[in-house]
């Protein structure tokens, strides 16, 4: 049941609303230069082809030592730094450290583990969805989009659902776009109280350990490396805030969608099996990462007749390439019938998405039981009066790229 995209907001430009630009860029190079708001100059990779190839490319780097001089200095006058809330995280690590890491928290992040939470996140779905207004307006984004990734987080680090909210307050400060000087303090309060109570949590796990990712890394097999505490602190502080922002934009991105769409809200609430194939089109149509993945060129680097130089900020554009005709057709319609699942939402290669299985769970859950549960909801207002949000945070490393 293909359906063109909707037309964009008439109020909005295109340095708001990135698809119609994306089209252009694409056409226009497989490689091309922008300039980006927080690092300036930068060669953002248009096409799917070279965009799924260099996302584990090797020559690419997500450590930021390989930039040249000129791209740091950027990066720091843009304040862009403090976004690194967690150090030597695997998000800006390449192997082998990275390869270490991921292998230590991959094997407790099992695909077991995440279904184990199923009922979980199926209950607190069903609760927020319970308390929403029957009659007139109701905020999916707040009621719904915000607390359901929060409370997954914790369940899965074993915080108490006490501190939840303590915990969204924190990762709503260290994602705010450091665009002064304020905002550089709030975001480095927000990480500090966070460590703070992290490494509280980590030594409550330590004395008395449950059923959840912390305890599990805390104590592992006997005979077994382990993480440090510094390491797991870091990264509990990693999922938190990659596992739950962007799926709070997704969540919202594809509510939108479905809601300027009713044909296919209508087929989802008449078969719920098409849920999961709806999941796919939405992760790739309304990706919440609106830009790229972040790499720094380790060497120079030929992309057809482009070359790269080593040191240069690269961006390898997963929005872009999600629309690229080239690979599907027609790229910018859903298709539930869509075989071709290979977005690059999560990324690919060593640096693919650890929390992929709990970010499709989450959204499975949420967009069947609110599907089913209203069918007929409607959009508040007209579609041509919906407004793009600026991303609180700049920071493509903050897409699930782990």
């Amino acid at each position: 049941m293909p359906h063109s995209r909707p037309s964009r907001p008439r109020n909005l430009n295109q340095l708001v609303d990135p698809y119609p630009r994306y089209a252009t860029l694409r056409e226009a190079g497989r490689v091309v230069r922008i300039t980006t708001s927080f690092a300036g100059e930068a060669a953002l990779v248009t096409r799917y082809e070279d965009a799924a190839a260099l996302a584990g490319d090797t020559r690419l780097s997500t450590d930021s030592a390989h930039a040249s001089p000129d791209v740091r200095r950027r990066l720091e006058a843009g304040k862009f730094r403090v976004l690194d809330a967690w150090p030597d995280n695997m998000l800006v690590l390449d192997p082998p450290r990275h390869t270490r890491l991921r292998r230590l928290v991959a094997r407790h992040f099992t695909a077991r583990r995440v279904e184990s939470l199923r009922p979980f996140v199926r209950e607190s779905v069903g609760e927020l969805v319970d308390v929403l207004p029957t009659r007139g307006h109701a905020d999916l984004v707040r009621g719904l989009a915000l607390p359901v990734p929060h409370r997954v987080v914790s369940r899965l680090l074993g915080v108490p659902a006490e501190d939840s909210p303590l915990l969204q307050r924190w990762l709503e400060q260290i994602t705010l776009l450091p665009v002064d000087d304020a905002a550089v303090a709030t975001v480095s309060r927000g990480r500090e109280e966070m460590l703070a109570h992290l490494e509280s949590l980590i030594a409550a796990k330590r004395r008395n350990p449950g059923d959840d990712l912390v305890s599990a890394l805390l104590t592992g097999d006997a005979d077994a490396e382990r993480l440090t505490v510094p390491e797991i602190v870091s990264m509990a502080g990693l999922l938190s805030s990659a596992g739950t922002g962007t799926t709070v934009h997704m969540i919202g991105n594809g509510l939108q969608f479905l809601l300027r769409y009713p044909a296919h809200l209508s087929a989802l609430a008449a078969d719920p099996s098409l849920v999961e194939p709806a999941v796919e089109e939405l992760l790739r149509l309304e990706s919440p990462i609106t830009l790229g993945l972040l790499r720094y060129a380790a060497c120079d680097l030929s992309v057809g007749e482009t070359v790269i130089p080593k040191g240069d900020l690269v961006i390898v554009g997963v929005a872009t390439a999600n629309h690229d005709h080239r690979r599907f057709s027609p790229a910018d319609e859903m298709d539930l019938s869509r075989q071709d699942r290979s977005h690059l939402t999560f990324g690919k290669g060593p640096h693919y998405c650890i929390g992929a299985p709990l970010a499709r769970l989450e959204l499975g859950e949420v967009f069947g039981t609110l599907v089913g549960r209203y069918p007929r909801m409607r959009l508040a207002v007209p579609a041509e009066d919906l407004v793009w949000g600026r991303r609180r945070c700049a920071d493509s490393r903050r897409c699930p790229s782990g």
